[in-house]
């Protein structure tokens, strides 16, 4: 084999190892989030990591018992966030915030974060798309979902609560 046929081959492996390595620690939303949790984290962002695959906003949240924990909500990844004009710096530790989102499988102090609404009433959309997540209207640039789906949804969330 020539030299240049082992430095390709090389490279090649190297590149399917590393996107390999990248692809398999990145998740579907259904794999680690249940969409029939649905939460609501308010306080102070105390930690930020812009990270990949995900970013992670870390949130001190106030439990009704008056308790304090810190929760971990997965965002999109910054290359994402940034596309949308989220940059490390949008969102300084200390910032009082309200994050929507669903709880992780494991029940956890852990979320994906869908929606990040700010004391001033501005909200960041910080969730992943075509990951599998709900389809709740959260998501800009996903489709409108048709009217007849939206209805039957409508119509089973009625008999839910009416049970």
């Amino acid at each position: 084999m020539t030299a240049v046929k082992r430095i390709c081959g090389a490279t090649a492996l190297g590149v399917l190892t590393l996107t390999g390595v990248q692809a398999s620690a990145h998740h579907a939303f259904g794999a680690e989030f249940d969409p029939n949790r649905p939460l609501l984290i308010k306080g102070p962002v105390v930690k930020i990591e812009w990270t990949n695959p995900h970013a992670w906003f870390h949130v001190e949240h106030t439990n009704e018992d008056g308790t304090k924990a810190v929760w971990m909500m997965e965002a999109g990844t910054p290359n994402t966030l940034l596309r949308r004009g989220i940059h490390r710096n949008s969102v300084p530790v200390g910032t009082e915030v309200v994050i929507d989102g669903y709880q992780s499988k494991d029940l956890s102090n852990s979320g994906n974060g869908r929606n990040m609404t700010f004391a001033n009433g501005e909200t960041l959309f910080m969730g992943s798309s075509g990951t599998g997540a709900p389809r709740d209207g959260a998501d800009p640039t996903e489709p409108p979902r048709p009217a007849d789906t939206q209805a039957a949804d409508e119509d089973e969330q009625a008999e839910d609560s009416d049970g």
